[in-house]
C-alpha cells in the first residue's frame, strides 16, 4: 500500500470490498460480494482492459476505438488538516454513443495532485486517466487484485446488462512516476461491462 496516505493498510480484498462498500453507503445501498480471480482466470474479452499498468480510460478508449467520456454519479471531499481525499462514482462511456464501459470507484489524494490538475479534477470533465496525460504527468495503474461479481440492481442501473450477470473488475493504485521515484496518488475500483 502507498504510504504516507490516510488509506488503511490491509489485504488487496479487503481493501476492494471496503471501497466498494464505501460508495454504495454514498448510495444509500448494501455492496454486492467479491470474489478474488487470478489474472489467467479472467475471461479474454475483459482481460485487456483489467491487466495492464496503463490507465483504465487509455485501455478503455483502445477497446471502444475512440474517446471516452466521464460521468460523475456520485462525490465527496474530505478535507482536513494534512487530508484533501476527493471520492468520486463514475461512468466511463465511449463517447461517440454515449455505451457505458465501466463504473469506477475513484479515490484521490488531492495533495498529490499539482494545483492545476487539481482544480481540473475537481471540474469533473475529464476521465482522471485522461487528465493525468493531457497534464504531461506520467503515472503508472498498478493492479492489486481482480475479481468477479454478480450485477446486482445498481450496477444494471449504471452500466446495463442483467442482474445477476458476471461483472469483473479491479483494484488498482496510481502513482505518479517522478525521476527514480513514485508518488502514490490514488485508489481505483473498476468494474466493466463484459
Amino acid at each position: 500500500m502507498f504510504a504516507p496516505t490516510d488509506l488503511p493498510a490491509e489485504p488487496p480484498l479487503a481493501e476492494a470490498r471496503a471501497a466498494l462498500a464505501l460508495s454504495y453507503a454514498d448510495l444509500g445501498l448494501a455492496p454486492p460480494a467479491i470474489t478474488a480471480v487470478a489474472a489467467d482466470a479472467l475471461p479474454d474479452v475483459v482481460r485487456p482492459r483489467l491487466d495492464h499498468v496503463d490507465g483504465m480510460t487509455a485501455a478503455l478508449a483502445r477497446h471502444a476505438g475512440g474517446p471516452v467520456s466521464v460521468n460523475v454519479q456520485a462525490r465527496t471531499r474530505d478535507q482536513g488538516p494534512g487530508l484533501d481525499r476527493l471520492r468520486r462514482l463514475v461512468i466511463l462511456a465511449a463517447r461517440a454513443d454515449g455505451r457505458p464501459l465501466a463504473l469506477g470507484l475513484l479515490s484521490v489524494d488531492m495533495l498529490a495532485l499539482p494545483p492545476p490538475v487539481a482544480a481540473e479534477a475537481l471540474a469533473e470533465k475529464t476521465p482522471f486517466g485522461t487528465l493525468l496525460s493531457d497534464a504531461g504527468l506520467p503515472f503508472l495503474s498498478r493492479p492489486r487484485l481482480f475479481f468477479t461479481l454478480a450485477a446486482d440492481a445498481a450496477l444494471v442501473r449504471l452500466l446495463g446488462g442483467a442482474e445477476g450477470e458476471a461483472l469483473y473488475g479491479r483494484l488498482a493504485h496510481l502513482a505518479l512516476t517522478l525521476p527514480g521515484a513514485e508518488r502514490p496518488v490514488a485508489r481505483v475500483v473498476e468494474i466493466l461491462r463484459p
